[in-house]
C-alpha cells in the first residue's frame, strides 16, 4: 500500500498508477532584461482570451532539412488548451523552409512543442532538428514557441509557463533554477485564475511568490506542495534584471488532481 506523499506513491503517480493523479514536468529558459518577462525561450507565453483562440503553424524561414521526408525533424507534436481550457494534442509535418499546413484545432494556450519524429538517428553530435522551429498562429502574425538550435538541437520546447487543463486542480511540489553568477535577478512566480473570462471585472493575475536578487543556483523548498491552482488557470515565471541582460532557467513540477 502507497501513502500519499510518500516516494513510492509519487513514483506510481509518475507512471499512471494512481487514478486521477498525474504529475507535469516544466522548464523554461529564457534572456531575460530589465522588464519582467515569461521565462520561455524568446521572452513569450501567448495567452489570448476566448475569442482570440487561433490554429497554430510552423513559422516560414526554417532549416530545408526539417521537412517530412528529410534528415532533420519531420513532424511536431503540439500540447495546448482549447477555447473551452479542455487539453488539446497535434501533430503536424514540417515543411523546410516553408510554412507548415496549419492545425486543425485552435488554441489559447500552448504548454509544450516538440519533435515527434526525424529522419536523423540522433547522437551527441548530430540532433533530431536541423535548424530553429517556430510556432506562429496560422495569420503569421505572432509567434507563439521555438524549438532552439543554438549549440545543439533541443527536440522540445522550453517554457516555463503552464495553463492547467479545465477538471484538474494543481499542486506547486518543487522548483529549481540557475541564474549568470554575474547577474542578479528578480524572480515571480504568478497565477491567472479563470482563464475563460470573456468580460470584466476579470479576476485578477497574482503573484504566488517573489524571489529577489537571485544569482547562481536557487531551489524554492516546500514541504506542502502549494494548492489552489483549480484550472483553467495559467501559473509559471516571469523575471526581470536589474541591469542589462542575465540568462535564467527555472525547473518545476506540477502534480495534476483530477477535480
Amino acid at each position: 500500500m502507497s501513502y500519499i506523499g510518500t516516494d513510492d506513491w509519487y513514483k506510481k503517480v509518475a507512471d499512471g498508477e494512481i487514478p486521477g493523479w498525474s504529475v507535469v514536468h516544466k522548464f523554461g529558459v529564457s534572456s531575460v532584461g530589465t522588464t519582467y518577462t515569461p521565462v520561455c525561450e524568446g521572452g513569450f507565453y501567448r495567452t489570448p482570451q476566448v475569442s482570440g483562440a487561433t490554429q497554430l503553424r510552423i513559422k516560414a524561414g526554417g532549416n530545408a532539412n526539417d521537412i517530412s521526408t528529410g534528415s532533420g525533424a519531420r513532424s511536431i507534436i503540439l500540447e495546448g488548451l482549447d477555447a473551452t481550457g479542455a487539453e488539446i494534442t497535434e501533430t503536424i509535418a514540417t515543411a523546410g523552409a516553408s510554412a507548415s499546413s496549419a492545425t486543425t484545432q485552435s488554441f489559447i494556450r500552448l504548454n509544450e512543442v516538440f519533435v515527434s519524429e526525424s529522419g536523423t538517428y540522433a547522437s551527441q553530435t548530430a540532433g533530431s532538428h536541423a535548424g530553429d522551429i517556430v510556432i506562429e498562429n496560422s495569420a503569421g502574425t505572432q509567434d507563439w514557441a521555438t524549438i532552439s538550435s543554438a549549440d545543439f538541437p533541443r527536440g522540445q520546447s522550453q517554457i516555463g509557463v503552464y495553463s492547467i487543463p479545465t477538471g484538474k486542480i494543481g499542486y506547486l511540489k518543487e522548483v529549481f533554477g540557475t541564474v549568470d553568477s554575474n547577474k542578479s535577478l528578480n524572480i515571480g512566480f504568478f497565477q491567472r485564475k479563470n482563464i475563460l473570462e470573456t468580460a470584466p471585472p476579470y479576476t485578477p493575475m497574482r503573484l504566488i511568490t517573489e524571489m529577489k536578487g537571485v544569482s547562481g543556483s536557487f531551489n524554492l523548498i516546500i514541504t506542502t506542495p502549494i494548492n489552489g491552482f483549480t484550472g483553467p488557470c495559467d501559473i509559471g515565471f516571469m523575471a526581470q534584471t536589474t541591469t542589462g541582460t542575465g540568462d535564467l532557467t527555472v525547473d518545476f513540477e506540477i502534480l495534476l488532481q483530477d477535480a
